[in-house]
Parts: structure tokens; sequence; C-alpha cells
């Protein structure tokens, strides 16, 4: 039983343990991997989860104590991923400290999403929002050719 009790201490030592560069900015040129904290509860996403069933529960309780009929409410299924998209864009660009690859397609594609289910939730023309659509992916592009990778 000790054996047990000291290997969770030992587990528990690694799976906590911080070193100095865990905590320097990322952009600092002695931390290349200042980003790599292994504290597990940080790398869990599972708190988005969280967050969007909370909303689309928040929603429906709303349309139900309201008596409000939520059209196209199949529309939060295209939000959902959106939202998360540009999420994961906030994140990664903290986490790398600068607009990279990854952060732009995040950002591009969770507009997109959004835009979409705006469209839909909102009963907006597409032919009044397709331009919108031509001007995101030129940003996106825009922003790839001047900030490479």
């Amino acid at each position: 039983m000790s054996d047990d009790i000291e290997a969770l201490k030992e587990a528990e030592k690694e799976n906590f343990s911080f070193t100095d560069t865990d905590f320097a900015p990322p952009h600092a040129p002695h931390a290349p991997h200042a980003h790599h904290v292994t504290h597990k509860r940080e790398e869990n996403g599972n708190w988005l989860g969280g967050v969007i069933l909370i909303t689309v529960g928040g929603v429906f309780l709303l349309t139900t104590v309201l008596g409000y009929s939520l059209q196209n409410w199949w529309a939060l299924f295209i939000l959902i991923p959106g939202l998360s998209k540009l999420v994961h864009a906030t994140q990664t660009y903290r986490r790398d400290g600068r607009f990279s690859h990854r952060a732009r397609h995040n950002f591009t594609w969770g507009l997109i999403l959004t835009l979409v289910a705006c469209t839909f939730f909102f009963s907006w023309s597409w032919s009044a929002i397709w331009p919108v659509f031509l001007i995101i992916f030129g940003l996106g592009a825009l922003l790839s050719g001047l900030l490479g990778n």
C-alpha cells in the first residue's frame, strides 16, 4: 500500500512540475517551448463543450419561457463550430505570440461559419451577404500573404 502511495506522489510530481521557462513569454529567445506547460488541467478543452451546452440550453430555455419560436434553431449546429474556431484562433494566437497560419485558418473559418449561422438565424438575404464571404476569404489570403507562416 505504501508503494502505491509513493507511486502516486511521483506521478503527481510529474504531472504538476514546472520549469523556469514555463512562465516565460512565448517570444523570449531562451524559451522556445514556453507554451508547453505540463499542467494537465490547462491542456483539457472540455470547458468549451460545457459553455456550448450551457448556451444551447439557455437558448432553448428562453424560447420556452418567453414563448418565442426560434426559427432555424438547427443553425446552432453551424454556430457552435464557428464560435469554437474563433476561440481556438484566440488560444493559438496567445500560445504562439503571433497570428500564425493555424490562428489565421481558425479565424477565417470561424467567421465564415458564424456568418452562415447568423444568415439562417436572422433570415438575411444570401444575395446581400455573399460579398462578405469574399471579403473574409480575401482578408484571410491577404494575411497569409503578408504574414507568411
